[in-house]
């Protein structure tokens, strides 16, 4: 199977359909706490791994709207997809955000019969290059701590949590909800 990545100059529903289910189940999570200490202006926060009964099950769609934002930001130059027999299997989506020199991947997915097979890790280490190739200091992601398989997965890749937004998806109690986890993967000029 002749595999190629080529860089993505439009995106279709159609293929976004052909990427398969957008979501994920997880039996994990790493439960986010915050506590004042009491030091004035001093806080602590934890991620702690923990087992979720039932499981928790994301289900996300690629609608119109993103389609549109996506076809703008594809434009750019940083969005490329891994192709297989001429068919798209994955794709990452990203943007440079010069205001403080990262490139911060919007969307990216992978098929999921062709996951564990390298295609992810293909295109962060192509986001990667682009970013070193375009003078950026560092690839950034946002997910979830609910989504433990892709902390794993970026962490494999080189990236490092880095920040969390305690209420990006609600003003609910933090250890019931998804808490945003940035992570970013700083690029060396050398790398």
């Amino acid at each position: 199977m002749p595999v190629e990545l080529r860089p993505i100059i439009s995106i279709t529903m159609d293929e976004f359909a052909q990427l398969g289910h957008f979501g994920y189940v997880s039996t994990r999570k790493l439960e986010c706490s915050r506590e004042e200490t009491e030091i004035p202006y001093s806080y602590t926060v934890r991620l702690h791994l923990i087992d979720v009964d039932p499981p928790y099950v994301k289900e996300e769609m690629n609608d119109e709207e993103d389609l549109k934002r996506y076809n703008q930001l594809v434009t750019l130059g940083y969005s490329y997809g891994v192709y297989v027999d001429q068919k798209l299997v994955a794709l990452a989506i990203a943007e440079p955000q010069y205001w403080n020199n990262t490139l911060l991947i919007w969307h990216l997915q992978v098929h999921e019969r062709h996951q564990r097979k390298g295609y992810g890790k293909i295109l962060i280490d192509k986001m990667a290059d682009l970013a070193r190739d375009n003078g950026l200091r560092a690839v950034t992601v946002e997910t979830q701590n609910t989504n433990v398989a892709a902390v794993q997965f970026y962490m494999q890749c080189g990236f490092q949590i880095e920040g969390f937004d305690l209420s990006l998806y609600s003003n609910n109690d933090t250890r019931s909800e998804e808490v945003a986890l940035y992570m970013r993967r700083k690029i060396p000029q050398h790398e």
